[in-house]
């Protein structure tokens, strides 16, 4: 799967490099990190705060060990003592994040999930955390 094929129809969930590190067979496995969910934004505030809550509230309703990489896709954007709290969160921001495309290649790359996620919050008017997970389940069973 390409990036633009994940820019296009987010979520997306993909396999992680977390799946290939135990000596079981992928059904019996299981990763410390279920689902990596990475997570672009250009803005911080109270939109990315309360998708990012709406996410981690729903992975964790339904047990699901995961952890979420919001990265700065614009130099200087920054970030904000409120995500910098969120647990299972790490914010990311560099200068050399300077576009949405890079801020997804380093996500990428810093995932330690059996499986990962991308969502577009600046693009996305309502994240629905069930709707990703729905799309994690579908994932996990095609075996993708």
């Amino acid at each position: 799967m390409t990036y633009s094929n994940l820019l296009a129809v987010p979520p997306v969930v993909v396999a992680g490099p977390a799946r290939d590190l135990s000596p079981m067979p992928w059904p019996y496995r299981v990763a410390a990190v279920e689902l990596s969910v990475v997570v672009p934004f250009h803005r911080t505030g109270p939109r990315l705060q309360e998708a990012l809550k709406r996410i981690s509230d729903a992975l964790n309703s339904q047990g699901i060990a995961f952890e979420m990489i919001a990265l700065s896709a614009r130099p200087g954007a920054g970030s904000s003592p409120e995500l910098d709290r969120m647990p299972h969160t790490r914010v990311v921001t560099s200068g050399s994040i300077e576009d949405k495309g890079a801020a997804l290649h380093l996500g990428f790359a810093m995932a330690r999930g059996a499986w990962i996620c991308f969502v577009d919050i600046d693009e996305d008017a309502e994240i629905d955390g069930y709707e990703l997970i729905e799309h994690f389940h579908r994932a996990r069973e095609k075996n993708l």
